[in-house]
Order: C-alpha cells, then sequence, then structure tokens
C-alpha cells in the first residue's frame, strides 16, 4: 500500500472515528474502496473471461471434428498401412489446436485487461499484477509439465481432468488478489475434474473432450458475464 493511500485512510478513519465528518458512513465505505484497490487487482476484465470461454469451445468444436474424421476413417487408414501416421498427425493438430487456443485466449485476456485499465487511469504492470501472475503461472506451469508427462505415457483421457484441476489450482491460488468470485470458478473447475475423472473410471473415455469444452468454455462465459455486469458495466457507469 502506498503512502499517499496510507495517509488518505488515516484521515479518513480519524474523521469518522471522532465525528468531525458529516456522513461517516461513506468515510468507511471509501476506507474499504481504498484498501480493496490497493490489495487487490481490480482491472481483471469480465470481458476476457467471455472471449476466453468463446476461445475454449469453438477450439473444442475443432479438434472434436478432427477426432470424429480420424475415427471414422480409422479402418481405412489401418487396411492401408498408415494408421499410425495418422495418429501421430491427429496428435499434432491436437497440440497445435490446445497452443493456439492458449496463446488467443491469453492474448485477449491481456488486451481487455489493458483497455479497461486504460479507462479506470491505472497502471496494469504493478508490484500486485505480478504477484497475480506469479501466483497463476506457478501451479499451471507445474501442471503443465505433469500433463506432458500423462502424454508421453499416452495417458491421453486423464489429460482434460489433470487441465482442470490444475486450472482450479491455480485460481484458487491467485485468488487472493482478485475479486473473492474467482475462488467459485477454482471450485467448478476442480469439481468438473473429478467429475470427469469418476466418467473415466466407469470407461466413459471419451467425455474428456465434453468437461474440458464445459470448463474452460461455458464456466468462463458464466464468469466473465457475472463479472461484467457485477463490476465492470458497474464502473462505467
Amino acid at each position: 500500500m502506498s503512502l499517499t493511500n496510507s495517509f488518505n485512510i488515516l484521515t479518513l478513519f480519524f474523521k469518522a472515528l471522532f465525528m468531525t465528518t458529516k456522513n461517516p458512513i461513506e468515510d468507511l465505505k471509501e476506507i474499504r474502496k481504498i484498501m480493496e484497490q490497493s490489495t487487490k487487482f481490480l482491472s481483471l476484465s469480465g470481458i476476457s473471461g467471455v472471449f476466453a470461454g468463446l476461445i475454449a469451445l469453438g477450439g473444442s468444436f475443432w479438434a472434436w471434428m478432427e477426432i470424429r474424421q480420424f475415427e471414422n476413417l480409422s479402418l481405412h487408414y489401418y487396411a492401408t498401412g498408415r494408421y499410425d501416421n495418422k495418429l501421430e498427425s491427429l496428435e499434432l493438430k491436437l497440440g497445435l489446436i490446445a497452443l493456439l487456443i492458449l496463446v488467443s485466449a491469453i492474448s485477449t485476456g491481456v488486451l481487455f485487461t489493458w483497455l479497461k485499465a486504460r479507462k479506470q487511469k491505472r497502471n496494469l504492470f504493478t508490484k500486485l499484477s505480478f504477484k497475480l501472475a506469479i501466483s497463476l503461472m506457478v501451479p499451471l506451469a507445474f501442471g503443465g509439465a505433469f500433463t506432458l508427462c500423462l502424454y508421453k505415457m499416452e495417458a491421453y483421457t486423464l489429460v482434460a481432468p489433470a487441465t482442470l484441476i490444475f486450472y482450479g489450482l491455480a485460481l484458487l491460488n491467485a485468488s487472493k488478489y482478485v475479486h473473492v468470485d474467482i475462488k467459485y470458478l477454482a471450485l467448478s473447475e476442480m469439481a468438473l475434474a473429478v467429475i470427469c475423472m469418476y466418467r473415466i473410471s466407469d470407461g466413459h473415455y471419451g467425455e474428456g473432450l465434453y468437461f474440458w469444452a464445459f470448463g474452460f468454455g461455458v464456466l468462463h462465459i458464466v464468469y466473465g458475464t457475472i463479472m461484467y455486469f457485477k463490476y465492470d458495466r458497474k464502473a462505467v457507469a
């Protein structure tokens, strides 16, 4: 917290304490607002969540189409001796789709967050934003390494629940620096990962992509929409 903010808080506090102000309730609300701005990264855009969800849904549909095409032609690939080559090609395509989704989602997230910060006349790159980034990226980095190990072991059905639960853990770890509402998204992602694992353990191996699409697509759209109407639109108004 900066010295200016600390001085403003002390001034408002003593005014409210000794009743030297006409509206002590408003002063206490102002104290809360200043403290929240000093300890929370409030420039995170709800619109960025919506766009990230739309990108994830689009990428999931693309991946589903690639998988279905491979499954429909798998017997033909077997008969012509090209099954292994086509499987490697499919794995490469799915990896590229995942990378494209990640880059697109991060890019739009940074763009809309920067636009919101500029509208609020706030600096996007602060100590608080770097703390947020580190809190988010450390669990994601370990989760990415873990998922690559699953891929190397050809445990493809476990990729979806693994990415969901590590993403949920990353959001939960970063929630202390943003609006508390993100905890609900974090818990939803982790719960979805557990349900996905139960479905896979019951033999429903092909449902991982649907859970992944719901977690990274639908949940992001719902969360982003709520954040927009709860915070972003109010701030613009």
